[in-house]
């Protein structure tokens, strides 16, 4: 047996013996790395042992010496432990990069977004890769030594970058390919490029508005009139009535469309009259059924009285005949 077949074979009994202990430092980084507020998920794998030695062979075997006996195929997998973290924002992937290093240094770097950015020829996804290992700090800890040697790779994408790459590797050839079909996927990367400083954009522009909407009523601003509702006009009339209130963003989208269903063009003054009109009247049904309704409810009721035939199929029967025997 040559030195190559006792360094191969060395290496599966480290493998099948060690497996458990990767596997359970896997879990830990996981958990730990899924703490930072930017991370959506993150998942993780030990690499299959056929995987390993197949990237020894095809990656590193032929830059070692036959007679060489000063290495350990370990030494070579820096994949070994492999975690991806997915980001909802481009912006995410540096900020995540930074909350990370509250628990680990970084070993090595690669860029995949800097490579295909400097190229004008090559596609595929952007990530960014990190190796990684626990900090001085955190290595001394008692829950966190156990796992202090371990070093692993670990990709930051956002979701665009991460279905890409899914659908990137779905592709059977990418290299020596017609240039038309070479075009054609590199219009598609471009696509999904675009998307994703899309996203970035609109939420930006959805925080401005929000924070428009905080504004106006800090300044006491005027209800406009004749402007169409959206959720953030919504908003700025729901908040002035029910100012304690937790509005969720896919609750009001939801209940704005459902509006807008009933009576498209409905507007924001429109809203702000029936709310003072007739929100009095939805509090005394609150009395005389001993219950607190939410906001949304209290609205329902408001715009039945305003309009009973268009708006009846915001409310059930129950509710429409709990509107009888109070005066409005």
């Amino acid at each position: 047996m040559n030195n190559i077949d006792l360094k191969i074979e060395e290496f599966k009994k480290y493998y099948f013996s060690k497996l458990a202990y990767y596997n359970s430092g896997l879990i830990f980084f996981i958990k730990l790395i899924e703490m930072l507020p930017t991370v959506e998920h993150a998942s993780g794998r030990v690499k299959d042992y056929d995987e390993c030695l197949s990237k020894f062979e095809r990656k590193y075997l032929p830059t070692i010496a036959s007679e060489s006996n000063d290495y350990q195929i370990i030494d070579s997998l820096s994949d070994f432990i492999g975690i991806r973290v997915v980001c909802l924002y481009l912006r995410e992937v540096n900020i995540t990069r930074r909350g990370l290093r509250k628990y680990f240094r970084e070993v090595a770097i690669t860029d995949k977004t800097d490579q295909m950015e400097s190229t004008d020829d090559k596609f595929g996804y952007k990530s960014l890769h990190l190796d990684l290992r626990l900090n001085a700090k955190y290595s001394k800890k008692a829950e966190f030594a156990p796992y202090a040697n371990i070093r692993f790779e670990l990709q930051i994408r956002t979701i665009i970058q991460d279905a890409w790459s899914v659908l990137d590797h779905k592709i059977k050839y990418k290299k020596s390919i017609p240039h038309s079909l070479k075009r054609r996927i590199n219009r598609l990367s471009a696509l999904f490029e675009i998307a994703d400083d899309e996203f970035l954009r609109i939420n930006d522009e959805i925080i401005l508005e929000e924070k428009r909407i905080s504004d106006r009523i800090k300044k006491g601003g005027v209800i406009e009139s004749d402007e169409p509702l959206d959720v953030f006009r919504f908003l700025f009339v729901a908040l002035k009535h029910f100012p304690a209130y937790n509005f969720i963003e896919f609750k009001v989208d939801g209940f704005v469309q459902e509006i807008l269903d009933v009576k498209k063009g409905f507007t924001e003054s429109e809203l702000n009259d029936v709310l003072e009109t007739y929100l009095h009247v939805a509090d005394g049904i609150a009395r005389k059924e001993k219950k607190a309704l939410n906001p949304y409810t209290k609205i329902r009721y408001c715009l039945f009285l305003f309009d009973r035939v268009l708006f009846s199929p915001m409310l059930s029967t129950y509710q429409r005949n709990s509107i009888l025997p109070l005066k409005e």
